[in-house]
């Protein structure tokens, strides 16, 4: 149905969407403790996923897929939803690691 590399892509997407989803509960959870059980629920649902990528691939390539959209993700809602402000030097950071995913996947 689907090739193998779309579906680790699928894969990674989800995690990075549960992870984001995580990370913005622990934020959260600084005024409301309900929030750190729902980030931990989430991080165990990103390691049930974890499990399911490596039988498609090893750990290098997926973690620094994972890595790379995971550190765009959740800066974009910090930015978005926590207004929090980014200065020159993570925009130059967080564009080298978008490179760094782009040239992971055009070199597979």
């Amino acid at each position: 149905m689907f090739s193998s590399y779309v579906v680790i892509i699928l894969y990674v997407l989800a995690i990075v969407s549960l992870e984001t989803c995580a990370m913005s509960c622990f934020k959260t959870s600084i005024d409301d403790w309900r929030f750190f059980l729902l980030g931990v629920f989430f991080y165990s649902l990103v390691g049930l996923l974890l499990v399911q990528t490596f039988k498609l691939t090893g750990m290098a390539f997926t973690n620094a897929l994972w890595s790379g959209l995971s550190v765009m993700a959740t800066t974009t809602v910090g930015v978005l939803y926590f207004k929090e402000k980014l200065h020159l030097h993570d925009y130059l950071a967080i564009a080298m690691i978008g490179g760094g995913v782009l040239i992971l996947k055009f070199t597979d």
